[in-house]
């Protein structure tokens, strides 16, 4: 077995337990951890074929995903980063999550529902029924909590797992000057 428990790399990073956590958790007791390697090649394979599999006719065309939880997490896509949509950012995590262990589709789904939460407390409806203007409110209110609000744990997460993939995605690479090439040509200042 290697000595990496998992992957730490990737969009849901931040939905994974750290390898400190999972020790803590084996040496005290206090919870039950899965132990495994798996090598990003083995997590992207796991990622291609979970890709390849066509639903059936009438089923649901997300892997992982609800119709509502693919609905919040595409709107808070776009409103954590536009452009989100047209670069399938949604579609993606739905493919990984799929694909991702019980632990980590737990935590996201939990980082969704502290949405769904904040849309139900202050408007009584849900994130996706939400104005332009109550959403962006209430990202505001979340983002300015303390660290240690379960809120702002959750907004930490999406974001940063919704704007690592569309800064991985074509699109994004664009956006930040990639220009197609392989490699970038060397400066000036190196000749």
């Amino acid at each position: 077995m290697s000595d990496d428990i998992r992957d730490e790399s990737g969009p849901l990073r931040h939905f994974r337990m750290g390898r400190r956590t999972v020790l803590q958790s084996l040496a005290t007791g206090v919870g039950a951890a899965v132990l495994g390697s798996q090598a990003s090649a083995a997590h992207l394979h796991q990622v291609a074929a979970a890709e390849s599999t066509a639903p059936a006719a009438g089923a649901s065309p997300h892997l992982f995903l609800d119709q509502h939880a693919f609905d919040t997490l595409a709107l808070l896509s776009e409103q954590f980063v536009p452009g989100s949509r047209a670069a399938q950012v949604p579609e993606f995590l739905d493919r990984l999550l799929a694909v991702e262990s019980t632990d980590t589709q737990k935590r996201f789904m939990q980082a969704l529902g502290a949405f769904e939460r904040e849309a139900r407390e202050a408007h009584a409806k849900p994130w996706k029924a939400l104005t332009g203007q109550e959403a962006a409110a209430l990202l505001t209110k979340i983002s300015t909590q303390p660290d240690t609000d379960p809120s702002r744990h959750a907004f930490d997460g999406v974001k940063g797992a919704v704007a690592e993939t569309y800064y991985s995605s074509e699109i994004g690479m664009k956006e930040l000057g990639w220009d197609g090439s392989v490699a970038f040509a060397p400066p000036s200042a190196c000749a």
